[in-house]
């Protein structure tokens, strides 16, 4: 939750005009101060988890954090269009699984896989260590990794559900 905090302040003045006999003007000043506390709550991060779902939300997420980092530049393209098509392999593979089809489910992560290790090759080039400050490309470079290794580990556990004749699920 991310707390946030409002002050407010207001002044009211008022001038009361003096009796005739005093012939004078009197002015009164009334401070209020009021403080409030407002909380927003924030979607829930994804979660750091062997499984298509939880794959799919990371990339999502680091797709979003790499095209909102301006100290990237030109490389936040081509790293990108890298993460897309990890994405829309993991989707696919997430599909073909639900239907039964692990053999078809394990080559798009296959593919996944090996974007995963472009996207961390470019990040760990010549051109990249030295364009982009450290304390900004190795955060990429973990989360990238990070999924990698957890899209491998869900190759190779990989277990879908038979998939019928009609097209349902066999319980």
């Amino acid at each position: 939750m991310m707390h946030g905090r409002m002050g407010l302040s207001m002044v009211f003045v008022s001038a009361l005009a003096g009796s005739a006999l005093a012939g004078g003007v009197s002015t009164s000043t009334t401070t209020i101060t009021t403080t409030t506390t407002t909380s927003t709550s924030l979607p829930p991060a994804c979660t750091d988890e062997v499984s298509f779902d939880s794959t799919d939300c990371r990339l999502s997420e680091l797709a979003d954090a790499v095209a909102a980092e301006p100290a990237l530049g030109g490389l936040a393209t081509k790293l990108g269009n890298a993460l897309d098509k990890a994405h829309s392999n993991v989707n696919l593979g997430g599909e073909q699984c639900d239907e039964g089809n692990a053999k078809t489910a394990g080559k798009r992560l296959k593919k996944a896989i090996r974007r995963m290790i472009q996207y961390g090759h470019r990040l760990r080039s010549l051109k990249a260590r030295k364009t982009i400050p450290d304390e900004v490309r190795m955060p990429f470079v973990d989360a990238g990794s990070a999924i990698q290794q957890d899209l491998e580990a869900l190759r190779k556990a990989l277990v879908c559900p038979p998939a019928s004749p009609s097209g349902a699920f066999v319980s």
